[in-house]
């Protein structure tokens, strides 16, 4: 009987732990395009994205396929599970931007080692234009600015009585329906929103060692990665790799990668 009880306690106690870390926010859906590949323009790959915004109006915005990896990856019981998950969920991006009070927390990963830098909205200097337009059902404004090493463009309206948008597009007078670069690799239109209740809202995964840097560092750790050949990493994996691997992996990696982080 008491045995009975305590499992009892313990299952309740879970429960309201549970939902103690449940909360109901709003998601705006984002269509994303993109171009993974800068040596082939022309393939260009579709997913979604996520802008989720709370009663505080702290935000995140990532790939709903790499929201709901992350999800699975952190409550992964096994090995056998956590290879499941990986071959599930096949996100295009690993970047998620959390932002709150005019500070925006990008965690990303550069081969096997994520990292976190922060960096504050108001770098963005953006140049608007006077006129407005139409899109879709939007009265909307243009506006452009140069960031992490792309000429970015967006369409913000007031229809929308936020001053919100995907990746790090906050600092504007409305709200962000549409971003793209001049080079058409990442695309990011509005779709539709809706009321979700959602739980680990830091996605937060207590395996995962997370390596805290400035913005700069990891320009530079960037940098010394797409300097590295494919055939580079295989080998730091296992020397013996040296024996085994064709030429044609002796590729710079930055010649093909294409972050949305673009070094110079």
């Amino acid at each position: 009987m008491m045995k009975k009880t305590l499992f009892t306690i313990l299952v309740f106690m879970l429960t309201i732990c549970s939902y103690a870390q449940q909360k109901t926010i709003m998601r705006y859906n984002y269509a994303g395009k993109i171009v993974s590949d800068k040596t082939q323009p022309q393939k260009i790959e579709e997913s979604v994205f996520v802008l989720d915004i709370d009663s505080t109006q702290s935000s995140r915005f990532l790939e709903l396929a790499l929201l709901e990896r992350k999800q699975s990856v952190a409550t992964a019981k096994d090995q056998n599970e956590l290879m499941q998950v990986l071959h599930t969920y096949r996100p295009k991006t690993d970047f998620t931007v959390f932002y709150f009070n005019g500070i925006a927390t990008t965690n990303t990963a550069i081969h096997t080692t994520v990292y976190t830098y922060q960096d504050s909205i108001s770098d963005l200097v953006w140049k608007m234009e006077p006129n407005r337009e139409k899109w879709n059902t939007y009265t909307v404004q243009r506006a452009t600015t140069f960031y992490e090493g792309r000429q970015w463009n967006v369409l913000f309206t007031l229809d929308i009585p936020l001053r919100d948008g995907p990746y790090k597009f906050k600092n504007l007078p409305g709200f962000v329906v549409k971003a793209w670069d001049d080079e058409h690799h990442y695309e990011f239109e509005f779709i539709n929103s809706e009321k979700v209740t959602i739980d680990n809202w830091d996605l937060v995964n207590p395996k995962e060692i997370v390596t805290q840097i400035t913005p700069q560092q990891y320009e530079k750790a960037l940098k010394v990665y797409q300097n590295k050949t494919y055939k580079d990493l295989l080998i730091e994996m296992n020397p013996e790799n040296a024996k085994t691997i064709p030429d044609e992996y002796a590729e710079k990696i930055g010649l093909r990668s294409n972050l949305i982080f673009k070094v110079q």
